[in-house]
């Protein structure tokens, strides 16, 4: 019952426009049976592409915005199958590299499945600091440091923060820095899972 409305609903507009022109002498049954076939022509065509679309409907981001944004509703950057409720945090931490080990533990026995881990250089209020090799006194301005990067569920952030928190503090300057972002949308490669469901 849905195929036919379209084709219903484009001839009864086409047939109303073919009726208010007016053609030459002579011509209009001509003009009339014009409008016929080309009203005919675009309701199958309009028919045959609703008919793919409701048997092949299509996943893409990008034409699901552009529905949204063409039925008029707000068009705020987000997918229409995200679920409220579902949103993923992204946690950076640089830690000192000796408390590598005993951080990650401590993340895995609060449930945290995963994490990227780079050894990077840098430094804060800490500003570098000095080492003695062979009697001279050398200046170190970058620090090494260990950077983590955790996506989690949002629910879950505070967790994490104070268990990175308590188990890489020593105390001293140098510490290390925490830094909590909102994560627009995560995405599984393998299975086309998003958001916690891809963590």
């Amino acid at each position: 019952m849905l195929c036919p409305l379209p084709g219903m609903f484009f001839s009864s507009i086409l047939a109303r426009v073919g009726s208010d022109v007016d053609p030459p002498n002579g011509a209009k049954p001509f003009f009339r049976r014009l409008f016929f076939l080309q009203t005919v022509q675009f309701a199958h065509f309009f028919t045959s592409q609703t008919k793919f679309l409701l048997k092949n409907p299509p996943r893409t981001f990008v034409f699901w915005q552009l529905l949204r944004f063409a039925a008029g509703a707000k068009f705020a950057g987000h997918s229409p199958h995200r679920q409220k409720g579902n949103k993923v945090k992204l946690i950076i931490a640089t830690i000192k590299p000796f408390k590598l080990e005993e951080v990650r533990e401590a993340l895995t026995e609060i449930g945290v499945r995963g994490m990227m881990v780079t050894e990077i250089k840098g430094f804060g209020s800490q500003s570098g600091h000095t080492e003695i090799y062979r009697g001279a006194e050398y200046a170190v301005n970058f620090v090494p440091k260990v950077k983590l990067e955790l996506v989690v569920a949002a629910n879950m952030a505070d967790q994490v923060v104070e268990t990175i928190t308590n188990t890489a503090q020593t105390g001293k300057i140098g510490d290390g820095k925490i830094f909590v972002l909102d994560v627009q949308q995560a995405i599984r490669v393998r299975t086309g899972e998003t958001d916690a469901d891809a963590i």
